[in-house]
């Protein structure tokens, strides 16, 4: 909670009979700045009073024995708004920034506790589509976010690395191999033999059957499937470890754990779920009933006796607290899954697991290209048909697209010498960037206007802020001090920047509390607004002046925007450019 919201409430609970965390609930913020900094409403003092609102107000301003952080407080209508003293404002606010960068914004609320973050989780053996950004830089930016609020940080990519599909693709790799001997494998090439199994199979209905003998020929051990599944999974380990690189994402090494670890453990909690008498038979298969919650039955065995997905869910979700003891699991996959997430949740309830309340499906909308961008939307693409839209080839684009932008508006030698290095920074930031312009459980739709527009709601709009902060500074040449005379900072615009950063806090305090990291997108961008909108405002601000002194302080304030800025892009995912 914002410092002065604390002082506020300490003040005024012991007169309004309500402890301080009751009152930090009521604070508000006046709708202009000249009305006061801080409000309480007395709406409902006066109706436990059974006085007029106005009066309490009137009376509550007359007792308060206001602590130095605040200059007055005063009656205004049915509120009571509070002033802070500029000076502690800014003191607290940019001064702390300034006094330790590496902790500005951060917190210990988590100490203690763990939170284990599953995300991205693509099915593996073809290029990452791009419709994997969604659940990928979500997920990266809530185990920052946690991690920057003290949690320790358990980051899973549950692969997509065991099933039938790669019995489709041994059978078409050793059709492959039986005409081109010592073919070189990698993700591109394993997508042609899937869909080159696909393409036979419609012609060849013995290939079905061959898929699946070559699949149970992979769960019994056999030794020459086992080597052929490794490779596929090598090889698309490395080429997601790659491209997570360029979004700056990276998990250790277990947290590639996906569903072929779990093969050898579904027996155990096959065997706990029997105990329970949990496991009913319905036509053939063996399912859990979930009737009496509104849910269809959560299938854990099929006909034929093969596990599937939830069956391989239950058991690393067993896994998981059993290796970790999490306080909180979070699983970062898109709205569609929300009924699994139910049963899964559900199940490990009545199989008397007391953490199935700690766990949480973080659910999030569909990506969609708008018009003209790739000519269809990414979501509908279909892998067997060929028509996914890789995330690789979208991040080349955009990267392109950057680099031009970059040359076509770079002022100095230093941006045109580093125009490569720009470009993949600003490219890759506008397509992350995307994905926390509104709340995640909404769709969003990408066009290139928005996602590399300077001047709006943009990634790169965030990053040239940054950089123009970064210039100044270099062109003042001078080192930013905590202790700068903040008294020489006045006026409304300058307040409203000092009361912005003291949201900071908060603002990631809110982000945790509902895994909602476009919170921190929103704040990065009201803040960069206001600096910009004082920044051109030469009239009534200059920040480089011929007065030392003030100069002195303003690059202090700018140093502590600059510090906010690169942290908030920092949880985000984006670099933050010195120079643009």
């Amino acid at each position: 909670m914002t410092w002065y919201r604390i002082l506020a409430a300490e003040t005024l609970a012991p007169l309004v009979g309500k402890s301080v965390a009751a009152v930090q609930e009521e604070l508000v913020r006046p709708p202009k700045s000249e009305m006061g900094d801080i409000g309480f409403p007395c709406f409902q003092l006066a109706k436990e009073r059974k006085s007029p609102p106005a009066g309490i107000a009137r009376e509550l301003a007359e007792r308060l024995a206001l602590p130095p952080a605040f200059t007055q407080a005063k009656a205004v209508g049915p509120y009571i708004n509070f002033f802070l003293e500029p000076v502690r404002l800014a003191a607290e606010t940019a001064g702390a920034a300034l006094a330790d960068p590496a902790h500005w914004g951060k917190s210990n609320a988590g100490a203690g506790k763990t939170v284990v973050v599953e995300y991205s989780s693509p099915n593996i053996a073809k290029p990452l589509g791009v419709h994997h950004i969604r659940s990928t830089m979500l997920g990266a930016a809530l185990a920052r976010l946690y991690r920057a609020r003290g949690w320790k940080v358990e980051e899973i990519n549950y692969l997509g690395d065991w099933g039938t599909t790669f019995g489709q693709l041994m059978v078409a790799y050793k059709r492959k191999e039986a005409e081109t001997p010592d073919q070189p494998v990698d993700v591109h090439s394993l997508l042609q033999l899937y869909l080159r199994y696909h393409a036979e199979a419609e012609e060849d209905g013995n290939l079905a059957d061959e898929a699946r003998a070559w699949f149970k020929r992979l769960e019994d051990g056999d030794p020459e499937a086992k080597r052929l599944w490794s490779i596929f999974r090598d090889e698309s380990v490395q080429a997601l470890q790659r491209l997570y690189a360029r979004l700056n994402v990276h998990f250790p090494e277990e947290g590639y754990r996906g569903e072929a670890f779990f093969n050898n453990r579904m027996d155990a909690t096959i065997g706990h779920l029997r105990a329970k008498g949990l496991l009913w038979e319905s036509e053939g298969a063996q399912v859990v009933d979930l009737d009496a919650w509104g849910m269809p039955p959560c299938i854990i065995l099929k006909s034929d006796g093969a596990t599937i997905y939830a069956t391989r869910d239950l058991a690393s979700a067993e896994y998981r607290h059993q290796t970790y003891r999490f306080d909180k699991s979070l699983y970062v996959v898109a709205n569609q899954q929300e009924l699994h997430f139910r049963q899964l949740f559900k199940t490990l309830e009545l199989m008397g697991y007391e953490w199935a309340g700690k766990c949480e499906h973080v659910k999030f909308g569909m990506l969609a290209f708008g018009p003209g961008v790739f000519g269809e939307s990414a979501a509908t693409g279909s892998t067997r048909k060929g028509r996914v839209v890789f995330l690789e080839d979208v991040l080349d684009r955009a990267v392109e697209k950057a680099q031009a932008l970059i040359a076509e508006n770079a002022r100095t030698d230093e941006v045109r010498m580093s125009v490569g290095r720009l470009a993949e920074q600003v490219g890759v930031g506008a397509v992350v960037f995307s994905e926390f312009t509104q709340r995640r459980t909404k769709d969003v739709s990408f066009t290139w206007e928005k996602a590399l527009n300077l001047h709006g709601d943009s990634g790169p709009y965030l990053q040239y802020t940054h950089a123009r902060l970064s210039s100044m500074l270099r062109r003042w040449g001078g080192v930013p001090n905590a202790g700068a005379p903040w008294e020489l900072l006045a006026g409304p615009a300058i307040r409203e920047i000092f009361l912005k950063l003291a949201e900071y806090d908060d603002v990631l305090a809110g982000a945790e509390k509902e895994n909602e990291p476009s919170l921190v997108a929103t704040y990065l961008l009201e803040l960069s607004a206001q600096f910009n909108r004082l920044y051109t405002d030469k009239e009534n601000h200059r920040f480089l002046s011929a007065d030392e002194l003030k100069t002195s302080a303003h690059m202090a304030l700018a140093e502590a925007i600059r510090l906010t800025l690169a942290g908030g892009l920092e949880l985000l995912g984006l670099a933050a450019p010195e120079a643009m």
